[in-house]
């Protein structure tokens, strides 16, 4: 490891560069929408209890539950509203599944894990659109079970 003129050590780590770093929701970046962004939540209740006349905590776990909020921009087909329609019938939910691959890299993308949701429900969606650009955005949040992950490459 090389120092520097201050006798620090000086190492260099994986560079990312933004233009090859992807974020891949087939269902919600199809090529006609343009997918802005993409937040993916999920929890579990903990509730934390004493017990009289002990220093003992205790740390009880309760149920999960996760939401994804994304915005994107509608294009010139109408593949946003098929999405609608599947993913916000709640009767649709034990097969409405959506995978996110999480890839970055700087000559060339790598995976660096995937994450899917499963049992997911749109709660609401919103549209929008400004005079000075007339580009319609729209607004979606999804309400989801279950959230499992796998490892990626290197």
């Amino acid at each position: 490891m090389a120092r520097d003129i201050f006798n620090r050590e000086v190492d260099l780590g994986d560079p990312l560069a933004a233009d090859a770093t992807r974020l891949l929701l087939p269902q919600l970046g199809e090529p006609d929408m343009l997918l802005q962004s993409c937040t993916v939540q999920y929890q579990q209740n903990i509730t934390r209890l004493w017990e009289l006349g002990s220093a003992k905590t205790f740390f009880f776990a309760g149920r999960t539950q996760g939401q994804i909020s994304a915005k994107r921009i509608i294009g010139n087909k109408n593949a946003q509203l098929a999405f609608v329609q599947q993913f916000g019938d709640v009767c649709n939910m034990a097969k409405n599944i959506l995978s996110i691959m999480l890839q970055a890299g700087c000559t060339s993308t790598q995976t660096r894990g995937q994450i899917t949701a499963s049992g997911c429900v749109i709660q609401s969606v919103s549209y929008s659109v400004v005079a000075s650009d007339m580009i319609i955005n729209e607004d979606v949040s999804l309400l989801f079970a279950r959230l499992e992950g796998g490892g990626g490459g290197g």
